[in-house]
């Protein structure tokens, strides 16, 4: 459960993350399904990431310890390329002092929307440090720099998609440490599987409290319910027993027949009940905040056009006047919608929207 929920909180602030490096690089960016490993450091590998580029980021309010993202040096390039609009397809990638400046750039505009997004989620301030990028050309020698012991570390991979440029993953590490203190205000301190607590939950056997409907052997006093049944008065006359009325059950009783309402087999599949880990582990999910952003348009500006905005300047944008607005959750869009005013404030009326498994499926 402490695994889960370290990849659900790293989800949410990495997935938000995801719309400030859209908004800087012109493209769609995805970052999903993360998958996360606790393992021994000499048990960690990157060989196939290498030659790889690394993001050094240290909390410096908040939370204590540091973040590594690796990420291939072929994404690296698009993403760099993308920002400086070069194409470095054809030349070699140097980790000069432009290209590490545009790193540090989008990694400090994707981690900063991290820091936020965790700030909201752990109800505290959270302030990360300007990001150090490098090169990583050896493992082992990356390991002995950061991760000199043998110890416990947490590895979080995820898929990262740059419109259709880039298909690819990357990697953040920390300490456990730094994972305990993330998870420790949801109570959940090992990083340990906690699977050991939950079977009593789910091996309390919730079919027990059916025999109590075994009462049937109850005296005599519930034989005249089954009055309904008139086929028990077959000494009437034959037409009694044609329109069978069935007012007429206080002649069942002298039969002395018990009767039972029918019982018929469930062919559903029976609703599996959440045990207290997992009901826990729910709440907690259900109650994280998430980012709702409003769109009303977009564009795509060269960093010299940025340069020569000053006040006065009108950015023209890419949809028509009085066209509905996106809504988006945590970066994805869920709904459409008009702009009104509510109590001077702007505010959108719903007019289109998922149904909520395909919200979930997107969150």
């Amino acid at each position: 459960m402490e695994i889960d929920a370290i990849g659900e909180i790293l989800n949410i602030s990495l997935g938000t993350s995801a719309t400030s490096v859209s908004e800087l690089l012109g493209q769609p960016v995805k970052i999903t399904t993360p998958k996360v490993k606790v393992m021994k450091t000499k048990n960690f590998n990157i060989k196939t990431y290498e030659p790889a580029i690394g993001v050094e980021i240290n909390y410096v309010k908040g939370l204590d310890g540091q973040n590594i993202l690796i990420l291939k040096e072929s994404d690296v390039k698009v993403i760099v390329g993308l920002l400086l609009q070069t194409d470095f397809s054809d030349r070699e990638f140097v980790m000069d002092e432009m290209n590490i400046g545009a790193i540090c750039e989008v990694m400090n505009q994707m981690m900063g929307a991290s820091a936020t997004a965790l700030s909201q989620f752990l109800n505290r301030a959270i302030s990360i440090s300007p990001p150090n990028s490098f090169s990583i050309d050896n493992t082992e020698q990356f390991k002995n720099k950061y991760f000199p012991k043998d110890e416990d570390i947490v590895a979080v991979y995820f898929n990262l998609m740059i419109g259709k440029l880039v298909n690819s993953q990357f990697i953040n590490v920390m300490r456990t440490g730094l994972a305990k203190e993330l998870i420790s205000n949801f109570g959940l301190e090992s990083m340990a599987p906690a699977s050991a607590p939950v079977p009593p939950a789910a091996a309390a056997p919730a079919p027990d409290p059916k025999p109590a409907s075994a009462p049937a052997a109850s005296p005599a006093a519930a034989v005249p319910a089954p009055g309904p049944k008139p086929a028990s008065a077959p000494a009437a006359p034959p037409a009694a027993a044609s329109p069978a009325p069935g007012p007429e059950p206080a002649s069942a009783p002298a039969g002395g027949y018990r009767v039972r309402g029918a019982v018929y087999p469930a062919f559903d599949p029976p609703k599996k009940k959440l045990s207290q880990g997992e009901t826990s582990n729910l709440g907690m999910i259900l109650s994280v905040p998430l980012q709702i952003t409003v769109e009303i348009g977009r564009t795509t500006k060269q960093i010299k056009e940025i340069l020569d905005f000053s006040e006065g300047t009108i950015v023209e944008l890419d949809r028509p006047a009085g066209s509905k607005v996106d809504v988006y959750v945590n970066g994805k869009a869920i709904a459409k919608g008009d702009v009104v005013v509510v109590d001077d404030n702007y505010g959108v009326r719903i007019t289109e929207i998922l149904n909520n498994s395909e919200i979930m499926k997107l969150l």
